[in-house]
């Protein structure tokens, strides 16, 4: 009986510590670049907002040059045991829309990190467009890995 009891405490305060999780809710919107950038991120921008509508991911960066799109997105950490499901989903939805395009996705957090940067460099508009394009090839080195 007394063990019953304890383990309905138990599971009742399981319970109650995951409802707190899921009322937090995230509204993070990813930065729209097209309008303030020397560079074109239209297909960037776009991309970002298919892939923030999966509901595994809470917030994303992402760049785009001539043919490449750079994303990396950052996942829930309850949802980062699937780490490799959610990198082709979201490949393949901004596959789908734009197809002649060669997209790059990362959740790896230094990739996240980089084209944050890029992001804001692109924003303040303090970066070239050769300057980008290294820094998109050296990326594409770092996600190769």
């Amino acid at each position: 009986m007394m063990k019953g009891i304890i383990n309905g405490i138990i599971v009742v305060s399981l319970l109650a510590g995951c409802q707190t999780l899921t009322g937090t809710g995230y509204d993070v919107r990813p930065i729209q670049l097209s309008e303030t950038v020397i560079i074109d991120q239209e297909r960037a921008d776009e991309a970002k907002i298919i892939v923030l509508s999966m509901e595994e991911v809470v917030e994303i960066k992402g760049v785009s040059d001539e043919d490449n799109i750079y994303l990396a997105p950052k996942v829930k950490h309850f949802d980062r045991f699937r780490l490799k499901k959610i990198r082709k989903q979201s490949h393949d939805a901004v596959k789908k829309r734009y197809p002649q395009a060669t997209v790059h996705v990362s959740t790896d957090q230094k990739i996240f990190m980089e084209l944050e940067k890029l992001e804001q460099e692109l924003q303040k508009r303090t970066i070239s467009e050769k300057r980008l394009k290294q820094k998109l090839k050296k990326l594409d080195e770092m996600m190769k890995g």
